[in-house]
């Protein structure tokens, strides 16, 4: 059953089939980033659907694929979106900007459910824990050539646009753990507000 996993439905039952396997991906990544990769079985995400865990076989094999779908779904996503953002913006302090921003909504409103797989997911299968790293590194590749680019444009030092970017991803690795989308700040004027914040040390002129 796991080898009918089209990516393009083109009748009304896989449209529905591709509809149920993005709901069953969004959930399980919910139950994984709850539970962790270890503390997970396809029985746990089943009840979360009113499922019986059996029934999940019909749409993947395995846990492990199921977590690799997750990744890779999320992942590809969100690399079109900042891709597109990346090519878009010529000027590195506006794209750097926008890329920012366009994370923070990934973030909060889009996916977050998929944020602590690649962050604090910890798995003890290597090829599952490559993948994280190596998505990761892909995922990261736009901010730091984007950032590389505003370094040379105003003459900063590699270690302190180094430093500049760790902040960044360690800032934005902890965002949905305190961020409330019910709260008073909305997502669009968050990502607006952190962006220039993110944005800022790479701008300034060392004394």
């Amino acid at each position: 059953m796991a080898g009918r996993t089209e990516d393009e439905p083109v009748t009304r039952a896989g449209r529905k089939r591709a509809e149920r396997l993005a709901r069953l991906e969004r959930v399980a990544a919910r139950v994984f980033a709850r539970h962790g990769y270890e503390g997970t079985n396809l029985d746990l995400i089943a009840a979360e659907l009113d499922l019986r865990g059996a029934s999940l076989y019909y749409y993947v094999s395995s846990k492990e694929e199921l977590f690799l779908r997750c990744l890779r779904k999320s992942a590809a996503d969100v690399s079109t979106r900042l891709g597109a953002i990346a090519e878009a913006e010529p000027d590195p302090a506006r794209r750097l900007h926008l890329l920012f921003r366009e994370q923070v909504l990934i973030e909060v409103r889009d996916y977050p459910e998929y944020v602590p797989l690649f962050f604090k997911a910890r798995v003890s299968v290597d090829r599952l824990a490559d993948a994280v790293l190596t998505l990761r590194r892909e995922h990261a590749r736009l901010f730091e050539e984007t950032a590389r680019e505003l370094a040379r444009q105003t003459g900063t030092d590699r270690t302190r646009t180094r430093l500049c970017l760790e902040i960044a991803y360690g800032t934005l690795a902890y965002l949905p753990d305190w961020y409330d989308p019910e709260g008073e700040v909305g997502p669009g004027e968050l990502a607006d507000d952190l962006a220039g914040l993110l944005v800022e040390p790479f701008l300034a002129k060392r004394d």
